[in-house]
């Protein structure tokens, strides 16, 4: 038979991986902001701008760790989807060959 097959325990275990790798990268953005330089306690005008430079660099708009941990849990959910969808066609396509097989015999 030409094509591929679809291992749907190994792909269920990879998405049950993926799953858990999600919710670590979750976990990541939660911390990310709480995030302070607590050690930067002088209150002067160079300590206040480094305490803010950290701040942003951690959970800011552009280039932090918070936007890098959200593009990857959208990659991560993206990629399980479509596993999820690969199942679902294998389960489907499964489920008409059998109907099918039913119906010859």
């Amino acid at each position: 038979m030409a094509g591929y097959g679809v291992d749907p325990e190994a792909l269920q275990a990879a998405i049950d991986k993926l799953k858990g790798a999600r919710e670590r990268v979750e976990a990541i953005v939660r911390r990310a902001a709480k995030v302070s330089p607590g050690e930067l306690t002088a209150n002067d005008t160079y300590t206040n701008n480094a305490r803010q430079t950290f701040q942003d660099r951690a959970t800011g708009d552009k280039g932090s760790l918070r936007i890098a941990a959200d593009e990857l849990n959208d990659k991560l959910g993206a990629k399980i989807a479509a596993y999820e969808a690969t199942i679902r066609e294998y389960q489907r396509n499964d489920d008409t060959a059998a109907s099918d097989a039913s119906r010859v015999q």
